[in-house]
């Protein structure tokens, strides 16, 4: 007795739902149109020097789809990164709460938002630091270098230095290595926070 197939999706079908995936979504989202843009309001403080970016698109069936970009102005350019798509209106707003619990969030013109996720990646870029992995994927949130007006004066580093403020999550020995090659000793300032179980 031969095994009985279990059902599968017709051909059309697969196909409409792969195109569907968030992958698949993100990587055509320079083709929607923008929804909105917010940045820390605090962005042109120079510390602590991280700043929180989320850049919104309508997808055709009214879904929506993002980008976060959490960028290091004083050392390490674009830090973290990713994308969503596939959200309900509602769900957006509540991870758009969610990401900028600990910050004060603004909107902003979507020309600032992506001058300053270029060039912070720009500027990481002389002393060797590359993006986060994801933004091969998310890069595809924003317009293209060169399809905007880049007219913001931005500042990157600390009087000229780049400043590194080690993080939980950094691999701080590798990092010094990184900006003693490439820096100089003595052309770059860092921060390392003691334990909060230190004292």
């Amino acid at each position: 007795m031969k095994k009985r197939k279990g059902a599968s999706l017709p051909k059309a079908l697969r196909q409409q739902s792969a195109s569907y995936s968030s992958p698949a979504v993100v990587r055509r989202a320079r083709e929607y149109p923008l929804l909105e843009c917010w940045i820390s309001a605090d962005w042109q403080n120079e510390t602590p020097g991280l700043v929180q970016i989320i850049v919104a698109r309508q997808q055709p069936d009214e879904s929506i789809c993002f980008g976060m970009y959490l960028v290091d102005k004083l050392c390490l350019g674009l830090k973290n990164t990713f994308a969503r798509a596939n959200y309900t209106p509602e769900r957006y707003q509540r991870e758009v709460q969610t990401m900028f619990q600990n910050v004060v969030p603004k909107t902003c013109p979507p020309e600032l938002a992506y001058q300053m996720i270029y060039e912070s990646i720009d500027y990481a870029a002389k002393f060797g630091f590359t993006p986060n992995k994801d933004w091969e994927l998310t890069q595809n949130m924003l317009a293209p270098r060169g399809e905007f007006n880049a007219t913001y004066k931005l500042k990157f580093g600390q009087k000229g230095k780049p400043l590194f403020i080690a993080g939980p999550h950094d691999n701080t020995k590798e990092i010094l290595k990184q900006l003693e090659l490439t820096a100089g000793p003595g052309n770059y300032h860092y921060m390392i926070m003691a334990p909060p179980d230190m004292y």
